[in-house]
């Protein structure tokens, strides 16, 4: 298996490949760091639509064309925002990979947001906002990050408001564009059957030409708050996060952070699982997670019930909750760190899996990691480690979000009988 490989060229683009042998395919792309937390209140959603009317039109293609294109032999283009990164993308076989340079070239220098295709946008993206308020597990998390981070960029959605994105123009678009996307901002990444010499000649020819003023540097401070909320609709399940302040992706407990959140609810075999489910029955889905961003971070368990189960699932978690600071085996830790080393070297069966790892790895650390890096800090992590981590994480004020027909309330009075603090709660 081949390392990463870095390079920068003369305007600034970070190149970052990693050669996976024996494949037929490529992913690339290039990742530009700009995303909600770039977006004041005025702007909420701007992000995730300049990346949909990124497709729409360029100075030589029209937006069919742009798809036609890829899919004439056999790839296919995305993309997608989050709260730091707005990426495109395209998977093709190895020999048409100049084709996808050429088209992601072209819709990053040469966007023309065709008054037409823009308004044709605003109304799918006013749809995706409509889905996801239908749709109880996702608009949850949305609620989650707007209590956690609460009247700041990160805690508003990607998809911004209704009143906000019928009201974003292409001028609005060509602004932020020119704010954010420039060759000191991006990192173009590709992972599969690649030579980085000849993808870094290719770049140089499609991207040398691109320029743009250096990026403010968006260096807002954001803090988490926490507190409660519920959103009561008539539903047969009562969908819920316990949230807390996390840790970002830069602190030395972020692998830490992850052994815990996989201790605790990251599978089959983790405790929630074994003790809400099976033992139990009292919900279908349980599970915790965890977001890492450069300042900070989020965690959290969620889970969906009958409303009357509520309350007992209310103090089965939170009791679960108190257990990891007291109590956590060896047996687990082991078991966790085996499933992290399985999960690195799976993720070289993908190059998607693998593109995505090296850009992540060059946003957060400036380089991409070795292997053998990541798994030495996992094999350091001892109990006390993650149990002092659960004392931390469960020492700051929780953040409580029902959706459903049940409001917060049994949820805050278990988590306030295991001592756990609610603001407001």
């Amino acid at each position: 298996m081949s390392k990463a490989i870095l390079t920068q060229l003369d305007n600034g683009i970070r190149v970052v490949t990693k050669n996976i042998e024996n494949f037929e395919s490529i992913v690339l792309g290039y990742w530009i760091e700009a995303g909600g937390v770039c977006e004041e209140e005025d702007n909420n959603g701007i992000s995730h639509f300049l990346e949909h009317m990124a497709f729409k039109g360029t100075a030589s293609r029209i937006a069919k064309e742009i798809t036609e294109e890829i899919e004439s032999v056999g790839g296919y283009l995305n993309a997608y925002t989050s709260k730091e990164t707005t990426a495109f993308h395209a998977k093709v076989l190895k020999e048409d990979g100049q084709l996808a340079i050429d088209i992601l070239s072209d819709i990053l220098q040469n966007p023309t947001f065709p008054e037409e295709e823009l308004e044709r946008e605003r109304g799918v993206i006013l749809q995706e906002i409509s889905q996801t308020n239908d749709t109880p597990d996702d608009i949850i998390f949305d609620h989650f990050q707007n209590v956690a981070f609460a009247n700041q960029s990160m805690g508003r959605s990607i998809l911004g408001t209704v009143d906000v994105v019928s009201a974003i123009e292409a001028s609005d678009l060509r602004a932020y564009r020119a704010k954010y996307y420039n060759p000191d901002n991006i990192v173009f990444a590709a992972a599969g059957n690649v030579d980085h010499e000849e993808l870094l000649k290719s770049a140089d020819k499609y991207f040398s030409a691109f320029k743009g003023d250096a990026t403010p540097v968006h260096d807002t401070q954001y803090d988490y708050v926490g507190g409660s909320y519920s959103d009561i609709r008539d539903l047969e399940q009562t969908h819920a996060i316990i949230g807390f302040n996390g840790v970002s992706s830069t602190s030395d407990d972020y692998y830490t952070l992850a052994i815990l959140s996989s201790v605790l609810g990251g599978g089959m075999s983790s405790r929630l699982f074994q003790e809400v489910r099976e033992k139990r029955g009292l919900a279908y889905a349980i599970y915790s997670f965890s977001s890492s961003y450069r300042k900070n971070g989020l965690f959290g368990v969620y889970a969906a019930t009958s409303p009357n189960k509520l309350s007992e699932l209310s103090n089965v978690v939170s009791g679960e909750l108190i257990k990891t600071c007291e109590n956590i085996s060896e047996k687990e830790i082991k078991r966790t760190k085996a499933q992290f080393k399985a999960s690195l070297l799976m993720a070289n069966e993908s190059n998607s899996a693998s593109c995505e790892q090296i850009v992540n790895q060059t946003l957060i650390f400036k380089h991409p990691l070795e292997r053998k890096e990541i798994l030495q800090k996992i094999n350091s992590i001892t109990v006390e480690d993650v149990q002092k981590l659960a004392n931390k994480i469960l020492s700051s004020d929780a953040s409580v979000i029902t959706v459903g027909k049940s409001d917060a309330s049994s949820v805050i009075n278990a988590l306030q009988l295991c001592g756990i603090n609610i603001p407001n709660g």
